[in-house]
């Protein structure tokens, strides 16, 4: 009798923790107001690729039916492969893959908004060790959706009121702040500091009718054509 009780409680017990466990490992980069990109190992098909080749070349781009831009990049055949994928407006996040010649996986994380890594990246070895980098580690106060929060806040992020909006993002490790720029149909609008420890409050500067100020590094649209990730840096 008590062998028939304690094998379904010892079930649901393992059941359980494996559920605990399976959800332990499962690593998200959360983009705010709600997307989630997991953070986990995957294989690249080469073959699906080696068509789009112009010579030495790899520079195919092609949009899936949710509005996803997806560009894969190569500099030269049996090279690593960049893949970006790039949500529809108004998401400003590039979800960035690159590969081995093989197809194994070398590195996987979310660009904000081409430039800036942000949230937990995967990294792996030739031999397919891998280990998880979470960039947020000393950004106390804000964090880059706490930024992307307060952007939507003052009206200028996740907006589709048929204005065209840009953020151009950029992160300063010395100071530990974020910059952001934005546009408004083509025109600075605005530009705002923020201190990721939180000593200091919000800054806010009007840039609309200057068109000298406020340059950042790099920019986000949704068709601008990239020169890979090594060749971009954060500021």
């Amino acid at each position: 009798m008590k062998t028939t009780v304690l094998k379904p409680a010892i079930f649901a017990i393992l059941v359980l923790m494996a559920f605990i466990t399976t959800t332990a490992q499962s690593t998200y980069t959360e983009i705010y107001p709600n997307i989630k990109v997991a953070i986990s190992s995957e294989k690249l098909s080469i073959s699906q690729y080696s068509s789009k080749f112009k010579g030495s070349i790899l520079d195919y781009t092609e949009t899936k039916p949710d509005g996803t831009q997806v560009q894969a990049k190569a500099y030269r055949r049996n090279s690593n492969i960049e893949i970006f994928e790039r949500p529809a407006y108004p998401a400003i996040h590039t979800i960035y893959k690159e590969f081995y010649p093989n197809g194994n996986l070398k590195q996987k994380g979310v660009l904000l908004p081409l430039q800036v890594k942000v949230g937990k990246w995967i990294e792996c070895d030739a031999r397919g060790d891998c280990s998880i980098i979470d960039h947020e580690s000393g950004r106390n106060a804000f964090g880059y959706n706490d930024v992307l929060e307060y952007l939507e806040f003052e009206g200028v992020y996740n907006k589709t009121d048929g204005n065209i909006w840009k953020c151009t993002f950029w992160y300063t490790p010395e100071s530990r702040t974020w910059g952001v720029r934005v546009d408004k149909n083509g025109q600075q609008y605005k530009m705002f500091n923020f201190d990721s420890t939180g000593q200091e409050e919000v800054k806010e500067f009007d840039l609309s009718g200057n068109s000298n100020t406020a340059t950042p590094v790099g920019s986000f649209e949704q068709n601008e054509e990239t020169d890979g990730l090594k060749n971009r840096t954060n500021r």
